[in-house]
């Protein structure tokens, strides 16, 4: 019966691994080879330059999906079982995840439009919201845990508000200049973190 649950677990592993991994891949599909009815250097130097805006949103989703595996992997690590209760509220963060490359292709497309940044600001926040849930979810489960968790390993874990203030911030930053939005999304993967690293010393 344990044998049967612990396939069970990896294969729920498995699963939102291969969710991630198809998702990330994905974004790069919007990055398209550029077009010429005739064929010349200096068009396809116009060509590429022209999809600067769609490099960014690869560059930011990449690092978004990125940082959401590597929260997933860290917190499927501290468990040693699963609930009905975990498998819904996993797959509906792997929902979010898996739609996350739309988004990109939208404002990869539209960069300067307010619309745009809200759609995918907002939808950041839906998978950080989903995100959330899933570890508060885990966190009220000791049962499911391998053993109980360290104050560092808890302070770990709440990093996963990030994507929902990243979000927020490129929200209300759109209703100033177009690029505003952009710049929030692009740094604030990179900075935040790097403040939560430094409060985290407090726990070693």
């Amino acid at each position: 019966m344990q044998h049967g649950r612990q396939m069970q677990f990896e294969r729920l592993q498995f699963f939102s691994d291969a969710v991630f991994a198809i998702a990330i891949t994905l974004l790069v599909i919007e990055v398209r080879v550029p077009h010429m009815a005739v064929p010349t250097d200096a068009g396809l130097r116009t060509g590429l330059l022209a999809l600067i805006p769609n490099y960014i949103s690869f560059l930011i989703s990449f690092f978004v999906i990125g940082r959401f595996w590597m929260g997933h992997h860290r917190l499927f690590g501290y468990l040693a079982d699963w609930d009905a209760g975990l498998v819904r509220i996993n797959l509906l963060f792997l929902f979010t995840i898996a739609f996350m490359p739309f988004p990109t292709a939208v404002i990869g497309e539209y960069p300067g439009a307010q619309t745009a940044q809200v759609f995918y600001a907002g939808w950041l926040i839906l998978a950080g919201i989903c995100n959330l849930l899933l570890v508060r979810y885990t966190l009220r489960r000791e049962a499911l845990l391998v053993a109980p968790l360290t104050p560092l390993q808890r302070h770990d874990l709440r990093s996963s508000w990030l994507p929902i203030a990243i979000g927020t911030a490129a929200i209300v930053a759109s209703n100033f200049q177009p690029i505003t939005a952009i710049i929030v999304l692009t740094i604030s993967p990179f900075v935040l973190p790097l403040l939560l690293a430094l409060w985290a010393r407090r726990y070693r």
